[in-house]
């Protein structure tokens, strides 16, 4: 197996192994919502098998998070001579640190009511879609002082 995958396989696992402990579900329940054995989710989880497409879409809609959650802080695998001639464009946004994202996904995973959540979501994207969202207060940053 090529190198980039292994690191994306393992990426994967990690993510799926965060979003578990957050929900507090053990391995055999992730294992019957996707029809395997509660060993293979372990393999899966430390990067030695793969999870197919289908799995990871099963996963995000029963689990209730994006898809892209599971690629989320994928570091850039370079590029190797194929398709992709030139390095994609960047929009300008900067991500998040990781202490901020793991802050709000573990806040997030709290929030028990689907509508609740989908509210969330709206907000967070209504705050970031208006351009607006580079600026802090300064209780903002007064309250970022002492989480």
């Amino acid at each position: 197996m090529k190198p980039e995958l292994a690191q994306v396989n393992r990426h994967v696992g990690d993510r799926l192994r965060l979003l578990r402990g957050k929900m507090r579900l053990a391995q055999k329940d992730i294992a019957l919502l996707l029809g395997v054995s509660h060993q293979q989710i372990g393999n899966y989880e430390d990067g030695s098998d793969r999870l197919t497409a289908g799995a990871l879409f099963i996963l995000s809609q029963r689990l209730g998070v994006d898809l892209h959650f599971f690629f989320e802080g994928l570091a850039q695998i370079p590029s190797a001579d194929g398709f992709a001639e030139e390095p994609a464009a960047d929009y300008g946004a900067e991500p998040a640190p990781p202490s901020e994202s793991h802050r709000l996904d573990e806040a997030f995973a709290r929030i028990r009511s689907r509508k609740l959540r989908l509210l969330a979501i709206r907000l967070v994207e209504a705050v970031a879609a208006d351009g607006k969202g580079e600026a802090e207060s300064k209780s903002a940053d007064a309250s970022q002082a002492n989480p």
